[in-house]
């Protein structure tokens, strides 16, 4: 039997699994290395053989590497080409410093279409066939699955639905008004509101309104059968997804059937993204 390694790359953790086509047979969670890309490397290459050993597999068995970034990359070169929590990627061609450094094949994507992969392929989403795919963690990124596959755009730069204008008074984009009403810090805000406070449950209600309107205007263009939502931020969803449906309700202007569009869950958990990624490998 062949194995197939995946990688899911966050801004603040990295989390991997040994992976044999169906089960995981391994999984590890690490920090992310922020101050510089040799240590990033390091780490990467520390979580590889911890997750090869863990099981005993030789390399000889092991189809290559799936990694999921958090960005956007050129995939014609490889090159990553933005990674706002990552910067020091920018500019890096991954896939053959990779390459050369664990001799497998490399397969990278960003990390929403890893993670809408794996629920489509795996998950909550297996018997849709158009699917939208959000993510809510350290910032927001989103996926579309349509034709058995995952839509990149004519130049590989689609599904970045925080880059969208959600108040053009300002003009402020959504995942710039996620950061200002969590502070940065939706983890903490979400310990808040569990704990009662009423202005951190305002501000996971009001980040739900804005995200429910950048959803209304992807559901008005694409028209998805179901949405599904991922990241460490859906722990706080009982605080956001309520106004995020009110909002979808009043803005979604196509037909009756749109109006009444499901949000789920990611069934697959924490480690979505690293089995979209293992998926990758062909």
């Amino acid at each position: 039997m062949s194995y197939t390694l995946g990688l899911d790359i966050g801004g603040t953790k990295i989390s991997g699994v040994l992976f044999n086509g169906q089960d995981c047979l391994a999984g590890q969670t690490i920090a992310t290395p922020q101050d510089n890309l040799g240590n990033f490397l390091a780490a990467l290459e520390e979580m590889v053989l911890s997750l090869k050993n863990k099981s005993q597999i030789r390399n000889q068995k092991i189809k290559g590497l799936g990694i999921g970034i958090p960005g956007i990359m050129d995939s014609q070169q490889y090159k990553i080409l933005k990674c706002n929590n990552l910067p020091f990627l920018n500019g890096v061609k991954l896939k053959s410093i990779l390459e050369k450094k664990f001799q497998l094949p490399i397969f990278i994507d960003n990390d929403t279409n890893n993670f809408l992969r794996a629920e489509v392929k795996l998950g909550i989403a297996k018997k849709f066939s158009n699917v939208l795919g959000i993510i809510i963690g350290t910032g927001i990124g989103g996926a579309w699955w349509i034709n058995n596959d995952i839509y990149k755009g004519a130049h590989g730069g689609s599904g970045e639905p925080g880059r969208m204008i959600i108040n053009f008074s300002e003009p402020l984009e959504l995942e710039a008004a996620y950061h200002q009403l969590t502070q940065n810090n939706p983890k903490q805000l979400a310990r808040e509101a569990l704990a009662g406070d009423i202005l951190a449950k305002k501000s996971f209600e009001e980040f739900g309104q804005d995200l429910g309107l950048a959803l209304a205007n992807i559901v008005n263009l694409l028209d998805p059968e179901v949405i599904i939502i991922g990241g460490g931020t859906i722990e706080a969803s009982a605080w956001f997804l309520p106004a995020t449906k009110e909002a979808m309700l009043k803005y979604i202007m196509s037909s009756e059937a749109s109006k009444k569009i499901k949000i789920h869950k990611g069934q697959l958990g924490a480690l979505a993204g690293s089995i979209g990624a293992a998926l990758l490998v062909k």
